[in-house]
């Protein structure tokens, strides 16, 4: 194209953008161009929604069109929020893949006041799990449709014998009709924490005994918590052991306050 002819040429391309309200923009390096970290309102871009712009998951490493770069469960925004590394599978938020709640802010009930009842929402405090790490059981929340609470100790032989066929033996103590419950539990279709409140000897659960329970039955998917402070069998109030409450944890409510066997049909009739 000769001289005149590319001047009128880019003459008639800058028109056309004054009337339209176009613009442009530079590719490849040099002076001038933009950004595409950017959007047309001038704000950071974020292509995958996890929390992270596309220039911080450019620095960190991770993949800005993947909301898990290192596929744990937990989104690169969050991990990077916990300080945990967004690439690595093995440092998650949590050591167990447990589910992580970014609006456990919206908890009010911090204590277990008072006794348990149907409708009562399970509060938001902390337990001890099997990893020696606190957790928040309202990080639970909306992770699946049901939580199971089983109260337990160690001196008590049925709650190690429900441990025992939780884990996949086949040890008569519920009959094979309970199969598929647990089968959802290990794929966190159901969430399921065993709450020990006391050792071999009738005393206060400790780290100890949620370790060695852990190690007996390391079931995937169940968090092992100690409750030596008795808060959670305090509020519950079972007269006996296993005892097994269920919660909604769309609302975080009772549905069912110490009944195994309610707890076990109601599970068995919804999967």
């Amino acid at each position: 194209m000769r001289p005149q002819s590319l001047t009128l040429s880019l003459l008639l391309v800058l028109s056309v953008c004054i009337a339209s309200g176009c613009t442009t923009r530079a590719r490849g390096g040099g002076g001038g161009g933009g950004d595409d970290t950017i959007d047309e309102g001038g704000n950071d871009v974020d292509t995958d929604g996890d929390g992270l712009t596309d220039e911080e998951e450019d620095a960190l490493g991770t993949d800005a069109n993947n909301v898990d770069t290192d596929g744990d469960g937990y989104s690169d925004g969050d991990e990077a929020e916990n300080d945990a590394d967004p690439t690595d599978a093995e440092d998650g938020i949590f050591e167990g893949g447990f589910p992580y709640n970014p609006n456990i802010d919206d908890c009010t009930a911090t204590s277990f006041s008072g006794s348990a009842s149907v409708g009562s929402q399970l509060p938001c405090v902390d337990f001890e799990t099997q990893f020696d790490e606190g957790y928040n059981l309202w990080n639970l929340r909306d992770s699946a449709q049901y939580l199971v609470i089983d109260n337990s100790a160690v001196w008590c032989g049925p709650c190690n014998m429900m441990a025992g066929w939780l884990d996949g033996a086949n040890n008569d103590f519920i009959s094979e009709a309970g199969n598929p419950l647990r089968e959802a539990v290990w794929e966190g279709h159901i969430r399921w924490i065993t709450a020990l409140y006391e050792d071999a000897g009738g005393s206060p659960a400790d780290s100890d005994d949620v370790w060695n329970w852990y190690s007996e039955y390391p079931t995937e998917n169940v968090l092992v918590v100690g409750d030596g402070g008795q808060d959670m069998i305090g509020w519950i109030a079972p007269p006996g052991i296993p005892s097994l409450s269920l919660v909604d944890l769309e609302t975080m409510e009772l549905l069912i306050v110490d009944d195994t066997n309610g707890v076990l049909n109601t599970l068995l009739s919804s999967i």
